[in-house]
């Protein structure tokens, strides 16, 4: 392990790393664009130029490895002024256009030339103007504002395995150009508008619709599919206006797809549950549907037929909704049947070339529904045994719509409760049905396909009256006269990681921000 000094600090750092990730690892700053940790280095913005003691001339921080006794300088003025002389190059044709950029409060360009540039340019000359591209999808292209650190190349190359962006032509005519008889339409072009530190890459999903500075950021687990990628919500005004990736290397390292990053309209859409509903009936209140469950649930203990009722929880619900239903009607109430409400996988899952997995299975919490419920066993085989009465269900997919025989299958039902989160074929098909948060809306946990336990935070307010499931099902139990009490989320955790091994010792503290990978 090589030890070295950079501007006067001694570090030792593991064989084969770069000066500049290690001095961006141990909080010294040196500028780049082209670089990015998980592309392969092009060396080519020039702006990560250091001076190495025994060097004749600056050398590449992000392409020189360190070796052991090395003496580097970060500061120095020939540093100093090789960075403004690049930053001048940058800005010849760049416009200054920031007050219009969606860019702007998160530019690289701008930052440095803050920090690194000249007050005063020395161009009077007319820049060029080259018209944007559209490059399919949802990608706009802004060429006045490329820096051509080729990043958005090598994404394609490096990450995903398949040549979407290329540079053409050469010199002063080099452009970023899509791939010959292709579209940007690829699941994970989102991409490439994050990792572009500059302006050129733009989302119109996104395009003047808000200023970055304004927006707040709450991280949250992807609901797409059972991969668990970590993201960002950034909203304001009880809005989400974009979802962007959140660094985990042991889940989705820096990217997410696109299914996941635009998957907030599908919720913006829905058709929302936001009162109890009864079938034919005016919407109830709160307390009125959970004295009509209780009601129910006591005549069927009187009459000896809670052997006919099921619970079935949902993979699109969190760990601490299903294990708030299964602490109620299975370890409270004495009901056995425990089912899960959860599609079967379609097609395979898609691996990309740097491991990056879309996976087939669009349930986000499959796992984690089956660790807390003790049962995997399908919702609808269960119903088609015919033994089943009476059913209380957990919903919370976006969008999910019912065949005719499942239509049928809950329609010979005496009493079907279901708990979702839009009015769609399940509520439509209820006898009770009761609103519940979404995924943006709750703090809970998932469970990915791996096995890691991940928690997300709510970031919105729901709609006036709506509640989590788990906080609906606590105040049933308090009906029941059910020992289960729950104020908040960490409260059932904490009941959970007590009462399951796999939990055991756990809390939302040492959750933290990348998860517990559960054995």
């Amino acid at each position: 392990m090589p030890t070295f000094k950079i501007d006067g600090k001694e570090i030792t750092v593991d064989a084969g790393t770069t000066i500049l990730k290690a001095a961006l690892a141990h909080g010294i700053e040196i500028p780049h664009y082209c670089y990015h940790p998980a592309l392969t280095i092009a060396g080519s913005c020039r702006m990560c130029l250091v001076e190495l003691e025994g060097s004749p001339k600056l050398v590449l921080s992000c392409a020189t490895e360190v070796k052991d006794g090395m003496v580097v300088h970060t500061r120095t003025e020939q540093v100093r002024d090789a960075r403004r002389s690049m930053l001048e190059f940058f800005l010849i044709n760049h416009p200054l256009d920031c007050p219009v950029c969606d860019k702007a409060g998160e530019c690289l360009l701008q930052d440095y030339t803050f920090k690194y540039g000249s007050s005063h340019s020395r161009m009077v000359e007319e820049k060029r103007v080259r018209p944007p591209k559209d490059l399919g999808g949802s990608i706009l292209l802004y060429r006045n504002r490329c820096v051509l650190c080729t990043r958005c190349v090598r994404f394609f190359e490096d990450v995903v395995g398949e040549p979407y962006l290329i540079v053409e032509n050469r010199g002063y005519h080099s452009d970023i150009s899509i791939f010959p008889g292709r579209g940007l339409t690829h699941k994970m072009s989102g991409n490439v508008v994050e990792i572009c530190p500059v302006g050129c890459l733009i989302d119109k999903d996104f395009l003047f619709n808000a200023r970055v500075w304004n927006l707040q950021r709450t991280r949250s687990i992807c609901p797409g599919c059972g991969s668990g990628c970590n993201i960002y919500l950034e909203h304001k005004e009880n809005k989400i206006y974009r979802i962007r990736s959140r660094e985990n290397q042991e889940v989705n390292r820096e990217w997410i797809c696109d299914d996941g990053r635009y998957i907030y309209h599908a919720f913006e859409d829905l058709d929302r549950l936001t009162a109890p509903r009864a079938e034919k009936e005016a919407p109830l209140t709160q307390a009125a549907a959970l004295q009509a469950i209780a009601g129910h649930i006591s005549r069927l203990q009187q009459e000896g037929r809670l052997n006919e009722a099921a619970l079935c929880g949902s993979a699109w619900a969190t760990v601490e909704d299903n294990y708030m239903l299964r602490r109620l009607f299975a370890d409270g109430l004495g009901i056995r049947t425990v089912l899960l409400n959860a599609p079967a996988p379609e097609g395979e899952d898609v691996v990309y070339k740097s491991g990056f997995t879309v996976r087939a299975d669009k349930s986000p919490n499959r796992r984690g529904a089956e660790l807390v419920l003790g049962s995997s066993r399908e919702l609808w085989q269960g119903l088609r045994e015919g033994k089943i009465r009476t059913l209380f269900l957990l919903g919370g997919g976006a969008g999910l719509h019912l065949t005719g025989e499942q239509k049928e299958l809950l329609d010979g039902l005496e009493l079907l409760v279901v708990w979702d989160v839009a009015a769609g074929d399940l509520v439509r098909s209820a006898d009770l049905a009761l609103p519940m948060t979404s995924f943006a809306e709750e703090e809970g946990t998932f469970v990915n396909v791996q096995g890691r336990l991940q928690r997300m935070h709510a970031a919105l307010q729901p709609p006036a009256g709506i509640k989590p499931a788990w906080r609906s099902l606590a105040d049933l139990a308090a009906l029941l006269q059910q020992p289960v009490t729950a104020v908040t989320a960490a409260d059932i955790f904490n009941d959970l990681a007590g009462r399951l091994p796999a939990c055991a010792g756990l809390s939302y503290f040492k959750l933290a921000e990348v998860g517990v990978q559960l054995s």
